[in-house]
């Protein structure tokens, strides 16, 4: 269980660095590719490859 809230913690501070560079550069435009990025990222990191693997075969 440990393991589970460290990985949130991370997400969580990636997340603000990246909502901190957002900010300063005024890219608010990026946002939902960033949001979409991270949650793809967690499940990626959580999940494992499986996940695109079965994009792969599943032809998209």
């Amino acid at each position: 269980m440990g393991h589970f809230f460290y990985l949130l913690r991370k997400i969580g501070l990636i997340s603000k660095e990246a909502l901190y560079l957002i900010r300063k550069h005024k890219l608010y435009f990026l946002t939902p590719i960033f949001i979409m990025l991270a949650i793809l990222a967690f499940f990626v990191y959580y999940v494992g490859p499986a996940i695109i693997v079965s994009f792969i075969y599943a032809g998209i």
